[in-house]
């Protein structure tokens, strides 16, 4: 008789500290109190109790080292926020500040820099600060460079307008600022970040800036110097995820590494040592993103299991890079970049035996077969993070993924050896690199023609019903044995849950309205109000085109009736960019004149009356 459910320990020691550190995030974020946690104490205990009594001392440890990693991740996650909203420095002071650069990058408002090791006035001052620079900022810096400035520096917030600001919590940026006058620097030298300078240089001084760009974020992950709509065609055609570096290029590196090393003839071990390093080499030269340290694992554990002549269990593997990545930070469990890789992984392990299968039984050839399984299982596995992240998915993201994943994979295959051998032999890298960047371009264009965001699911998520979704995945998949009528019974709920889900998130009763607003940093903010009779949105100075987007398209609002204005130029130009469309555009009478725009009425009133709601 098969058991009920195929368990595997790594799994459910993985599932410990994600819950942990799970439930503390959300009880910091919801100000509830941690005194949840003392009724964990007589659950373990009575948990403990059992095992000795009935002599299953293995189910015992598991428990006990369950309840440890519980407690790590609960308590790594109080202590870093406890530390983030604990700063050394006073918001609105301005500081003569010291610190050495570990990132600099680059943003549609210009460069900046991010420091690690800060003093303030002399003093030690913990945290890293982010610092964005003028045109004109002084002298040069770069990665490992000690830098000096004076400069006012504002204070973040762990929850600053209700909102999460992943990337700073993740990178303990606790500072802002904007030198007053020149920044000085001294050189500092950085493994790391001198290869991805040198990498950054060599596209950029070899390449067209588009092309070097992509090439760029392909190499190394970092989107940052792509141009916002190529940026967004890729995010709306679902294949954004090729600059993420993840399996495809680990499994690449690992590939060509492994390739010379037999042809060198190296023995089974050095050659694994060796590929093992040339991946986590390649890792730290990207950053150490999470989603490249999970592949670096599960790579890793690979490879010791081919050596060892072991059986490869991709969920163990899995689990065991997100318990490693857990137990450095275990913040990183709010990482969307790293919940879509491990959602992702975790869909292809559960279900792509299963759909594959699926589809060879109606004669689909192998090769297609095995690429729209392996796409469709990780789509269904990230649906709804995709969803609660950024608003929409894209019902085009499978033809996509199975078009463009493969020639751009095959494209990186180029890529990779190209860019090292033109960084070896630098005065032949202008011809070498466009042997990948010339395919690379054509591809972006045929993508960027397509309009994939004309091809949009949007307007709802599942919120709390997430975690009943990925029940209902787990139960539909062959990790348990369950009868058909029992499957079916799950799918069927799945799809109820589903509908409740969307009818909830957007109805709204005859004669009422639903007020949703969204702030960010810099005071900028915008509100939408949903009515049976139609959608009004209301936004402020210098809102960001793509926040707007994502509120419109998160809320199924797409469609709005009305639009008021309460910033300047910037307000306007921002809400045109996001691609939605009005008939009444309502502006602050006293702040701008717009240009006329076919089929919109502009309106300078000071009082009006909109879908019942009276506005001054």
């Amino acid at each position: 008789m098969k058991r009920l459910i195929n368990a595997r320990y790594a799994v459910l020691l993985a599932f410990a500290v994600g819950l942990g550190a799970g439930f503390s995030y959300l009880s910091a974020f919801y100000s509830f109190p941690y005194w949840w946690m003392i009724a964990l104490v007589p659950l373990t205990a009575a948990l403990v109790i059992i095992c000795i009594v009935s002599a299953k001392y293995r189910a015992l440890i598991f428990f006990v080292i369950s309840a440890v990693l519980f407690v790590v991740g609960a308590g790594g996650v109080y202590h870093r926020l406890s530390a983030y909203n604990t700063p050394s420095l006073v918001s609105g002071s301005v500081y003569s500040i010291s610190g050495t650069v570990y990132e600099k990058s680059f943003t549609e408002n210009g460069e900046y820099i991010k420091l690690k090791d800060i003093t303030a006035d002399g003093k030690e001052a913990q945290g890293n600060m982010a610092v964005y620079l003028a045109e004109d900022y002084g002298q040069f810096c770069d990665v490992g460079y000690t830098v000096e400035f004076e400069a006012q520096v504002n204070v973040a917030s762990a929850f600053a307008y209700g909102n999460v600001y992943s990337e700073r919590l993740l990178g303990d940026v606790r500072y802002t600022a904007y030198p007053h006058g020149q920044l000085t620097s001294e050189y500092g030298f950085s493994l790391f970040g001198s290869i991805n300078s040198a990498v950054r240089s060599l596209f950029f001084d070899n390449l067209p800036y588009d092309s070097a760009s992509l090439a760029y974020a392909m190499f190394t992950g970092n989107t940052d110097f792509i141009e916002t709509g190529t940026m967004d065609s890729f995010r709306y055609g679902g294949t954004a995820h090729v600059f993420a570096v993840s399996g495809m290029h680990i499994v690449l590196v690992y590939g060509v590494v492994s390739f010379i090393l037999k042809r060198l003839r190296t023995g089974s071990v050095p050659a694994a040592l060796l590929s093992i390093f040339a991946v986590f080499f390649y890792t730290g030269m990207c950053g150490f993103t999470l989603s490249a340290v999970r592949a670096a694992i599960m790579c890793a554990v690979a490879e010791v299991v081919k050596i060892s002549c072991g059986k490869y269990d991709m969920l163990s593997s899995l689990a065991l890079s997100f318990t490693a990545i857990m137990l450095i930070n275990p913040l990183n469990i709010i990482s969307v970049g790293f919940q879509l890789s491990v959602a992702a992984v975790a869909g292809i392990a559960l279900f792509n035996s299963k759909i594959n299968g699926a589809l060879r039984r109606i004669k689909i050839p192998q090769k297609i077969s095995s690429s729209a399984s392996i796409a469709l299982s990780a789509q269904l596995a990230t649906f709804p993070i995709l969803l609660s992240s950024f608003g929409y998915v894209s019902w085009a993201s499978l033809g996509l993924n199975l078009v463009f994943v493969p020639l751009i994979s095959a494209d990186f295959l180029l890529l990779f050896p190209a860019t090292i051998l033109s960084l070896i032999i630098r005065p032949i890298a202008g011809f070498v690199l466009l042997v990948p960047c010339v395919p690379l371009d054509a591809i972006t264009s045929v993508l960027v023609a397509i309009h994939a965001e004309n091809a949009l699911i949007s307007g709802f998520d599942f919120g709390a019903f997430a975690p009943v979704y990925f029940c209902a995945l787990v139960l539909l998949s062959d990790k348990i044995n369950l009868r058909f009528s029992v499957r079916a019974a799950t799918a069927v709920v799945l799809a109820v849950i589903l509908a409740a889900c969307v009818f909830l998130k957007n109805f709204v009763p005859g004669g009422q309205y639903r007020i949703i607003a969204s702030a960010y940093y810099g005071g900028s903010q915008c509100v939408l109000i949903k009515a049976e009779e139609g959608n009004i949105l209301i936004i402020s100075e210098n809102p960001s085109s793509y926040d707007i987007s994502s509120l419109l398209g998160e809320n199924a609002a797409e469609d709005i009736s009305a639009i008021i204005i309460c910033g300047g130029e910037e307000s306007a130009f921002a809400y045109f960019m996001a691609g939605a469309e009005c008939g009444d555009v309502y502006v602050n009478y006293t702040n701008i004149h717009l240009q006329p725009v076919q089929g919109v009425t502009f309106h300078y009133e000071k009082q009006f009356t909109l879908n019942g709601i009276n506005f001054e």
